[in-house]
């Protein structure tokens, strides 16, 4: 064999190993990507799971739009939101409000991580879906007060995106309820 042919054959295998640790690469980083993303979905099931997050969630259930057909509620959020030194508090009214935002903060981290690619999109549609496009319908009316008292939009952006992309997820791919009829 001759130098050269053996020079072209090094070469060649050479090539070939690259090729071959770069695909084992990418499948390396597919793989952490998928770690990272259920390492990201247990810590939101934690957080979901926690009694601090499921009382809040159960007092904006119970309370939040009744309250927010309270005119002297809605001054309270607007008082705060502007000038927490200036505000009375009324501790029912502190209690709801800090159980809003809890569960209004939650749904932004998440939309977060949604939005930035961290939890894959249709992953998270299939799993949270109805439950962020309910607490988005408990928490609008909150979210309107306090965009309106700060002046900006951007309070709880992420959690209105994923919102809004899981009302359109739910349109296409909820399936209907079974219907049991009962003899």
């Amino acid at each position: 064999m001759s130098l050269e042919l053996a020079n072209v054959l090094a070469s060649m295998f050479t090539a070939l190993v690259i090729a071959a640790t770069a695909i084992a690469a990418l499948g390396q980083l597919r793989h952490m990507r998928m770690g990272n993303q259920i390492t990201a979905l247990l810590a939101l099931q934690t957080e979901f799971d926690t009694q601090e997050f499921r009382d809040a969630v159960v007092l904006v259930r119970q309370d939040l739009a009744r309250m927010i057909e309270d005119e002297s509620f809605c001054t309270f959020l607007v008082t705060y939101a502007r000038n927490r030194e200036a505000v009375t508090i009324q501790e029912d009214y502190l209690q709801l409000r800090q159980a809003a935002n809890l569960v209004a903060n939650t749904y932004e981290n998440l939309g977060a991580l949604v939005k930035n690619g961290i939890i894959d999109r249709r992953l998270f549609l299939d799993i949270y879906s109805w439950t962020v496009a309910g607490s988005w319908g408990q928490l609008e009316g909150f979210t309107a007060i306090g965009r309106a008292a700060s002046g900006t939009d951007s309070i709880f952006e992420n959690f209105e995106y994923i919102a809004a992309i899981s009302r359109e997820w739910l349109k296409t791919n909820a399936k209907p309820i079974l219907r049991i009829r009962y003899v």
